[in-house]
C-alpha cells in the first residue's frame, strides 16, 4: 500500500470517528426523554408530569425550606415575607432538568415538571406544605421549583442527608 492511499485510510478513518467523539460536546444543557421518564413520580405521589409556564427572567425570590424526619413526609415551607400572590404551587424537577450556572439552579425545560402541592399563602407572605410520599423512596438528590399564582418562582435543591431530607445548596431564582 502506497503511502497515499495508507493517508487516505488514515484520513477515513479519523472522519468516521470524529463525529462520535464530538457528538456530547455543547450537549450538557439538553434535555434527554428516557432520564426523565426514569425519575418521573408515580401518580399516588404527584400530578402527571406537565409544561409550567414560567417568565423568562426572574428576580431573586424569597427562599424556602425542605426538611423531613425520615422519608415518609417532606414539609416545605418559606417564613420569608416576600411571597405574592394568593397559591403557590411545589412542582418536583428530577435532577435531569436542573444545572447550576453561576450559583444559581437553572431548568434546561420547563416540561416534565410534577406538581405535588398547592397551597395558600398567607396574609405575611409566608407559606407551609407537607408532602406525603408514603413508602416510595424519593431520589437522593432533586429539585423543588415554588411557583406563585402571579409567577414568581424559585428552586431548591433537596437532598437525602444522615436519614431525612433537607435542602440544600444555593436558593436560586429560575432562570
Amino acid at each position: 500500500m502506497s503511502a497515499r492511499h495508507r493517508w487516505l485510510s488514515v484520513a477515513a478513518v479519523i472522519a468516521m470517528l470524529v463525529p462520535g467523539v464530538l457528538a456530547g460536546c455543547g450537549r450538557e444543557n439538553e434535555v434527554h426523554p428516557a432520564a426523565l421518564v426514569a425519575q418521573a413520580l408515580p401518580p399516588t405521589i404527584a400530578d402527571p408530569p406537565a409544561r409550567v409556564e414560567l417568565a423568562h427572567y426572574q428576580m431573586r425570590n424569597p427562599h424556602f425550606e425542605v426538611q423531613s424526619h425520615g422519608s415518609t413526609v417532606l414539609r416545605i415551607w418559606s417564613d420569608d415575607h416576600g411571597w405574592n400572590g394568593h397559591r403557590i404551587d411545589l412542582y418536583y424537577a428530577p435532577a435531569a432538568l436542573v444545572i447550576a450556572y453561576h450559583g444559581d439552579y437553572t431548568l434546561k425545560a420547563n416540561t416534565n415538571l410534577q406538581r405535588i402541592a398547592s397551597v395558600p399563602i398567607r396574609k405575611n407572605q409566608t407559606w407551609f406544605a407537607a408532602w406525603n410520599v408514603g413508602s416510595y423512596k424519593l431520589p437522593d438528590a432533586f429539585y423543588v421549583l415554588a411557583k406563585t399564582d402571579v409567577g414568581q418562582a424559585s428552586i431548591e435543591k433537596v437532598v437525602w442527608q444522615q436519614g431525612h431530607y433537607v435542602e440544600g445548596g444555593t436558593d436560586s431564582p429560575v432562570q
